[in-house]
């Protein structure tokens, strides 16, 4: 899934949406391959939790729409996020979190300081595996 930073000025954006005001407008476009896979495990007490949402929430806000990846935790608390674009995230898990509107910034920004941040590098095909569990918060 192709994404592209787009730069306007002194300011990039990832995403897929620009604005163009009534004035003159320098663009430059980089599109890039999100091909790296992302596994850890969603835990509470030190044990794992099934069933819970796991959320990689860009960290620039502007383009939460096309770079969320998102996964159910299995029996064992695992998960797995496939195409994940270079940049820089906080992952979340939410118990019950399945009803929330998880693309309104304004929703999910209560749940980023309880989750743990991770940063993926521009590596075509790598499989990132997380030092650390992210922790469960409820809903």
């Amino acid at each position: 899934m192709p994404i592209a930073s787009i730069t306007t000025g002194s300011r990039t954006r990832a995403g897929n949406l620009i604005t163009v005001q009534d004035r003159p407008l320098s663009v430059v476009v980089n599109v890039s391959q999100g091909a790296t896979r992302l596994e850890g495990f969603a835990r509470r007490g030190g044990k794992g939790v099934a069933g819970v949402m796991v959320e990689l929430v860009p960290r620039d806000r502007a383009a939460l729409d096309g770079l969320v990846r998102r996964d159910q935790s299995d029996s064992d608390g695992s998960f797995s996020l496939r195409d994940v674009v270079p940049g820089d995230y906080t992952l979340v898990a939410i118990e019950d979190g399945w009803d929330l509107d998880w693309l309104q910034p304004q929703v999910m920004a209560r749940y980023l300081p309880g989750g743990i941040a991770v940063t993926v590098s521009d590596n075509p095909g790598k499989l990132l595996n997380l030092p650390e569990p992210v922790p469960v918060q409820t809903r």
